[in-house]
């Protein structure tokens, strides 16, 4: 019973706590979970019309750990994720991470034509998740 104990003691304090945004998402600039190499970020591109369309178009940019901070990566240049994905993946908003907007809007304008088809994907886990 001890062992039992102590393990189940174990696994709460080891396990992350994972918990969902459950504030306002009234800021264009999120923080997402670190990968294994640098800070990742997310821009909805679409804030103001993204909860009544029910879906947040967004960018996902990556800072190396120690990197000057021109030295970027485009990790995703555009995603389709559902509020509920989006509140289940951002930390805490930002104020600063803006780039310039090309790399998002030409993969928008693809992402767009795919809707017009029925073959546009939308996220609805996580952001982290729909990047694998």
């Amino acid at each position: 019973m001890q062992r039992l104990i102590t393990s189940v003691v174990l696994l709460f304090v080891f396990t992350p706590a994972v918990a969902a945004w459950s504030g306002v998402i009234a800021n264009e600039i999120w923080q997402l979970p670190s990968s294994a190499t640098g800070s990742r970020w997310l821009i909805i591109y679409n804030l103001a019309s993204a909860e009544t369309d029910g879906i947040y178009h967004i960018e996902v940019i990556e800072q190396p750990f120690g990197a000057e901070a021109w030295n970027i990566k485009h990790v995703a240049n555009h995603l389709a994720v559902t509020p509920e994905a989006l509140r289940a993946s951002i930390i805490k908003p930002l104020k600063k991470g803006a780039v310039y907007p090309e790399s998002f809007e030409n993969a928008y304008a693809e992402w767009k034509k795919q809707n017009v088809q029925g073959d546009a994907s939308v996220c609805n886990t996580s952001v982290v998740e729909c990047l694998k």
